[in-house]
């Protein structure tokens, strides 16, 4: 099923595009690079990235023994890619990622990711499917955009 880029609103983008984005051995690697170029080139609008998820990506890369400048330099790459905004991480959050963990048993940051979702458009694109379970929050598989 492919979906229309208008129907995406305002979705979040999880920190598997990210680093599937920068990792050319990642599987998802090509379709991340794609996604990008349909954001940074606008034919995709709106879409964020929630604050927990560059944190989520600066503790994976430094527990693969990336340097502090590396991690900044993909921090500030993915600050300045045109037309990929941020969305912050606030007590609401917080609040609604512990919902999801008890309720749906997701991980630290998977709830984290999916409260921020919900709380700014319930879509969040991402090829992890325990965001299928959780209520109310639709799943765009970033292949089908």
């Amino acid at each position: 099923m492919n979906y229309c880029l208008e129907r995406l609103r305002m979705p979040v983008i999880e920190v598997d595009m990210l680093i599937a984005f920068v990792n050319v051995l990642d599987k998802y690697h090509k379709i991340a690079s794609r996604l990008m170029d349909r954001i940074v080139t606008g034919k995709i609008r709106n879409v964020k990235v929630a604050a927990s998820a560059y944190l989520e990506y600066e503790l994976i890369l430094r527990s693969r023994g990336y340097s502090e400048e590396d991690i900044r330099e993909d921090l500030y790459c993915f600050k300045n890619l045109a037309n990929l905004g941020e969305v912050s991480l606030t007590v609401d959050v917080l609040l609604k990622a512990s919902e999801l963990r008890e309720k749906y048993g997701l991980t630290f940051f998977d709830s984290l990711h999916g409260a921020t979702a919900l709380l700014l458009d319930r879509m969040i694109i991402s090829v992890d499917e325990d965001y299928g379970k959780v209520e109310g929050l639709k799943v765009v598989n970033p292949a089908e955009i």
